[in-house]
């Protein structure tokens, strides 16, 4: 009996491949984005130490204005983080359908095998009963 080959093989194998690297990639941008968010967070608690600081001693004048500038700059960098970590979330959203058309593709693969493979057990299993009962005739014909 002949072995099952499934002349696709190849293509599923590159399209599993193809998915575990748009997997990584979603692996990546997560890890960017929980990065952004850090950097975030802590660039808004130091805004916030700095607006506790200029509200609750006295000082200069010229170290307020230090201060109000400084303020200024972090919610500028924070508002950027904000925009970054936004386009992350977009292109992560694109491999996410990416990455469920490649899953897809693969599926449909999957299942023109499975379908292709239960033909070929079909196919089989026919030869097979036809040469058993080209035996049987033949041992029939012998014994009469």
């Amino acid at each position: 009996m002949q072995k099952f080959k499934f002349k696709y093989d190849a293509v599923i194998r590159v399209k599993e491949i193809l998915e575990k690297k748009v997997l990584k990639e979603i692996s990546l941008l997560d890890t960017a984005i929980e990065k952004l968010n850090d950097h975030k967070k802590s660039l808004e608690e130091k805004r916030k130490q700095l607006g506790v600081n200029a509200h609750g001693v006295k000082i200069k004048v010229l170290e307020y204005k230090s201060i109000k500038t400084l303020i200024t700059s972090l919610e500028k960098e924070i508002f950027a983080i904000e925009k970054k970590i936004e386009d992350l979330k977009l292109k992560k959203e694109e491999k996410k359908q990416e990455l469920y058309a490649r899953k897809k593709e693969v599926k449909i693969l999957e299942t023109l095998k499975e379908n292709q493979y239960q033909e070929f057990l079909s196919n089989s299993n026919r030869e097979e009963l036809k040469q058993l009962n080209e035996i049987a005739i033949n041992n029939f014909r012998k014994v009469s």
